[in-house]
């Protein structure tokens, strides 16, 4: 039983009609229909574009949905045809219970649409193509209608001139696009348009580019807190879409991770689960999408776990030093941190205060200076975080111990030329016994260095990662003892400098560093340096250097651009090689200095000081300054006696032109002067007023600058009324006296009878 007809049906349909293309179903002669499959194939697709089976709703290729569906028993009707559904189509029926020969199943017929132009032998719906090789969509223009023409697009493809350069750009010859060495981007739609007097028609087909997976959606970095479930997404595209995901935590595939393996699942679209998370599930998670082409590609995330505080592995005995500094630990996880660490001691709070030399430190460790046999206790922490805690610790005892003690002490130092051997003793005693290792302080060594049973470095070939300080550590379960030694490795090549140095002007810097050891002999150094920007004239690479004159740790470096960032390192050399490069400090150059004019800030003296005499004392008055930037903070008076100026007071109000000078001595000129006080400005003096204590003076050095002209006049209007009175006054004064001298002359001149009287009185 089977679908077929040997010669093939031709169907014509306009385009917007409806159309059936037949197909005949031949059944048993005898018994019921079995149960069958039909499926119908258009030419240059490589999939179905129907399968019907049963009462199943059918499978129908997009191009067709709502317009493909089953007429009679295996027929195919189509609604609403368009020109692009022209072309050859195949019908196959497939009984489920009986054996048949494929080849010769199936019938064949071609639909022509008519009604508007189009494109005949068109690019399928889809076209699959490797990275990195070309690929040609072809079109062929129809010869439907009046005039005929094609215009083949590639979502708007810019012009681009082919050449080594552009290798890549799209070609179009005759209605046909080739892409050369296509790459991810170039997959997409790709539509072609012709044109004729009756209209134009439209075909679209998609590139795909095969090729491996390409992430789309990596995952992201996320935070739950313990006990929720966890998902990362990541989304991958590829072709061919066989797509399968694979999740790491850590380097660790997560279904062969014991715990976890049991709660996390992967989704077909690559999301992974994690059922109720547990604090060890926090760290890194990977993942890799593959479809079994090239190099699968990855991406990772981060999950942060947050629990409260909880207390891990806290022994059941805790050893405390004698005689030593120890700790009492509370071992400690948490996320986010521990913010507090509470104590017990035999089932009471212990208050850490009352112990002398306790400390608590920031992760909750108690810190014993010295401990005593008041130490002795069961001890148990709770520690908090913001979520809370977990709980209690269990109960801990606390021992005292001695410490371990060195029995033999390593050398001060050790001096040995390279590719020797070297032995350095160490030993040391206590209980439990110590172990006994060795490590050296800073940058490792790379040499093959070994502990000898009873505590000795070995060092069989001596390197100059050798050099420098070595420790001796001795440790047991009561504290760890560190005894030190420096070695001395003789005749390698200088080590790097250090500590380097630059300060850098508008054109030059100086550049300073600390000189490392010099292997054994003399070394010198030279400077480094290029502008963090390359630049042609110094290359691709190299710097600039400049030597340094011997015995020198410091060196100018000039002719250098201003506001430029430049890069300096330090090179030293002996005679058995060069050291490695410093490390490299980078500094920007001073810009040039640009000039800005200061705001002009003007205070002028006070005016027109005066000084009158009252009864309470001295009045000094005066006008403010006439010019003054800011408003006056003070005013300060000076005065003087002697020579010298003293201040009588400097803190009088800006606001006040007045003050009264008290307790003045008597019999004394004095003299007086005002500055002004601006911000952090002080004026030039005023005029100078002189006051007697005892009477008013003329006030000496008034100027025409410190008056106004009507009151000069008057002062000198003043003066000549009185310099009239004065004289009116003596001339009368000297008219009067002379009349009186006239009539005393008169009155001293006697007459005769006194002149007898007086006579008769001079006799006895």
């Amino acid at each position: 039983a089977l679908g077929s007809r040997e010669e093939p049906e031709f169907v014509t349909a306009r385009a917007g009609e409806s159309v059936v293309l037949g197909c005949d179903v031949i059944h048993p002669l005898t018994g019921q229909p079995p149960p069958y499959v039909v499926e119908w194939f258009k030419f240059g697709v490589p999939i179905p574009i129907f399968i019907k089976f049963g009462f199943y709703p059918p499978h129908v290729d997009p191009e067709y949905a709502a317009r493909a569906s089953l007429h009679d028993k295996a027929s195919l009707r189509i609604e609403q045809v368009r020109s692009e559904d022209q072309g050859w189509y195949e019908c196959k029926v497939l009984m489920l219970d009986q054996q048949y020969d494929t080849f010769h199943n199936g019938s064949w017929v071609h639909l022509t649409v008519n009604g508007e132009p189009r494109a005949a032998g068109a690019a399928p719906a889809w076209r699959a193509g490797g990275c990195g090789i070309a690929v040609g969509l072809a079109l062929r223009r129809g010869k439907r209608g009046g005039r005929e023409g094609a215009e083949p697009g590639l979502r708007r493809i810019p012009p681009c001139p082919c050449s080594r350069v552009f290798p890549c750009c799209p070609q179009v010859s005759d209605g046909s696009l080739t892409v050369l060495s296509i790459s991810r981007e170039d997959r997409g739609a790709y539509t072609c348009r012709a044109y004729s007097i009756q209209g134009e028609a439209v075909h679209t087909t998609r590139l795909l580019v095969q090729g491996p997976p390409f992430i789309v959606s990596p995952p992201e970095n996320i935070t739950v807190n313990i006990s929720q479930d966890a998902l990362f997404t990541c989304q991958a595209e590829a072709y061919p879409g066989n797509l399968t995901y694979l999740w790491y935590w850590e380097e660790e595939n997560v279904y062969f991770k014991n715990d976890l393996k049991l709660r996390v699942r992967i989704l077909i679209d690559g999301t992974l689960i994690i059922f109720r998370v547990k604090p060890e599930d926090a760290g890194k998670y990977t993942c890799i999408p593959s479809n079994s082409l090239g190099r699968s590609p990855s991406a990772s995330a981060y999950l942060t776990v947050q629990y409260p505080a909880r207390v891990v592995n806290m022994p059941p005995v805790i050893y405390v030093p004698i005689g030593i500094h120890g700790y009492i630990r509370c071992p400690v996880e948490a996320e986010p941190p521990v913010t507090l660490v509470k104590w017990n001691k035999d089932g009471r709070p212990l208050r850490i205060e009352k112990y002398s030399g306790w400390n608590l430190l920031e992760d909750g460790s108690i810190r014993i200076e010295e401990a005593t046999e008041d130490a002795l206790g069961t001890y148990t922490c709770v520690p908090y975080n913001a979520l809370g805690t977990m709980g209690q610790s269990p109960p801990a005892r606390l021992v005292l111990k001695d410490p371990p003690y060195f029995t033999v002490l390593p050398g001060w130092e050790y001096r040995q030329e390279a590719g020797r051997e070297l032995l350095i003793p160490c030993a040391a005693a206590g209980d439990p016994f110590p172990i006994i290792a060795w490590r050296k302080v800073g940058k490792p060594s790379r040499s093959k260095h070994n502990t000898l049973p009873g505590g000795t470095l070995q060092i069989r070939s001596l390197g100059k990662d050798d050099h420098g300080e070595w420790e001796c550590i001795a440790t047991n379960v009561v504290a760890s003892i560190t005894a030190s030694t420096h070695l001395t490795v003789v005749g390698t090549s200088p080590h790097a400098p250090t500590s380097v140095h630059v300060v850098a002007a508008m054109t030059s810097a100086n550049v300073s560093w600390e000189p490392g050891y010099d292997g054994g002999y003399e070394q010198t150094f030279s400077v480094w340096y290029g502008p963090l920007m390359k630049r042609a004239q110094f290359g691709p690479h190299d710097w600039l250097s400049l030597p340094v004159p011997a015995g020198s740790s410091w060196l100018l470096v000039d002719t250098l651009e201003p506001e430029t960032a430049y890069q300096f390192s330090v090179l030293a050399q002996n005679k058995l090689g060069t050291s490695s490069f410093s490390e490299v400090v980078t500094v920007n150059t001073l810009a040039f200095p640009v000039t800005t004019p200061e705001p002009l800030v003007l205070v002028t003296p006070p005016r027109c000081l005066t000084a009158n005499r009252t009864q309470q004392g001295v009045l000094l008055s005066w006008l403010p300054p006439a010019n003054h930037s800011f408003p006056i903070d003070r005013y300060i008076m000076e005065f003087r006696v002697a020579e010298r100026w003293e201040i009588l007071d400097d803190g009088i109000p800006g606001t006040e032109n007045e003050f009264f000078a008290k307790d003045l001595s008597q019999d004394t000129w004095y003299e007086f002067r005002v500055l002004a006080v601006m911000q952090d400005l002080i004026s030039e003096p005023s005029n100078v007023a002189g006051v007697s204590s005892t009477d008013v003076f003329p006030q000496p050095d008034l100027t025409d600058e410190g008056l106004a002209r009507p009151v000069l006049a008057g002062i000198v209007a003043t003066i000549c009324f009185l310099a009239a009175a004065i004289l009116f006054s003596t001339l009368a004064a000297c008219f009067v006296n002379k009349q009186r001298k006239r009539k005393l002359k008169r009155k001293k001149d006697p007459p005769l009878s006194i002149t007898h009287c007086r006579k008769s009185l001079e006799s006895p």
